[in-house]
């Protein structure tokens, strides 16, 4: 009788993880979707993300705020790198 509820329990574990996944995964696929319109392509979710790092490292880069210099100059090496990589993915 152990075994059998231990099989349940896994299986069990494993289509919650597998429900978290879908659950995680969801928002990238719509915002995948979203830019294959607008790029009238077909793209990935490794573009996506990479897509989505270009744009936070923008913003942070771009838009004032009350920080030190090297801050700033930090935000703007990760917009360079975030340049690059959208690049070599698309």
């Amino acid at each position: 009788m152990k075994k059998e509820m231990t099989v349940d329990t896994t299986i069990q574990l494993s289509a919650l993880a597998e429900n978290a996944a879908y659950l995680i995964r969801l928002p990238l696929v719509r915002l995948s979707n979203y830019y294959s319109q607008l790029l009238e392509r077909r793209i990935n979710i490794r573009q996506t993300l990479a897509l989505v790092n270009a744009q936070v490292a923008f913003f942070l880069a771009v838009f004032p705020m009350e920080s030190p210099i090297f801050i700033r100059f930090a935000c703007l090496a990760w917009l360079v790198s975030a340049l690059l990589k959208c690049k070599k993915e698309l």
